[in-house]
């Protein structure tokens, strides 16, 4: 991301009104069709300060996003715990508190960007949190993050369009039994396996 004028205090008051009138402007428009100069208008500011903090409307978007992720961050960070079930638990209390949001941004097929944002800050915090103690190939953790950041988007989407959200508890259990699920293994398949093995010899 490249938003400009990170931490100064004035920058950071025109782009909470930016943001306060782009998510505005979705409540009532195709994302694709706000330009700036409506965003701008709607936040009482001008063309001139939209681009001295931002390139495009979606960094305003993936500023939002860049929040939620450092909530979540910071109480991965606290956890010893950091087994999946555990992980998606507080990655949904994370996601309900932002479900507003989330659903807004749903509504409009951008969770894309979001997972783009994943995709982008999750190696170096999983390296500082977990990596140094993983003996696996780095190739390999990098093709593990890619699937977990994918699949918690998909669940995501799933649970935001479901009539009835599941509480970030229920969520743990889903992940925990889709992971059992995965390392499922037939009896009778293990059985005739096992025969023909026998069998061979």
């Amino acid at each position: 991301m490249s938003v400009k004028n990170k931490g100064n205090s004035v920058s950071n008051q025109s782009k909470l009104w930016m943001e306060d009138a782009l998510l505005k402007l979705m409540q009532a428009k195709n994302y694709h069709e706000i330009t700036i100069q409506e965003i701008t208008d709607n936040a009482g500011l001008s063309r001139r300060t939209f681009y001295r903090n931002y390139s495009s409307k979606d960094e305003i978007l993936e500023g939002c996003f860049y929040k939620i992720w450092l909530e979540y961050e910071s109480i991965i960070r606290k956890q010893i715990d950091l087994t999946l079930p555990n992980i998606a638990r507080i990655f949904f209390s994370v996601m309900k508190k932002h479900f507003d949001f989330l659903s807004l941004i749903n509504r409009h097929h951008l969770l894309p960007l979001f997972l783009s944002k994943v995709d982008e800050l999750l190696p170096p915090a999983f390296d500082e949190v977990k990596g140094e103690k993983m003996t696996f190939p780095k190739e390999n953790i990098q093709y593990a993050l890619t699937f977990s950041t994918g699949g918690f988007m998909s669940i995501l989407i799933r649970w935001l369009n479901d009539s009835t959200q599941k509480s970030p508890e229920e969520m743990a259990t889903v992940v925990k039994d889709f992971v059992s699920i995965f390392n499922y293994s037939n009896p009778v398949e293990k059985q005739i396996s096992h025969e023909t093995r026998f069998n061979e010899k």
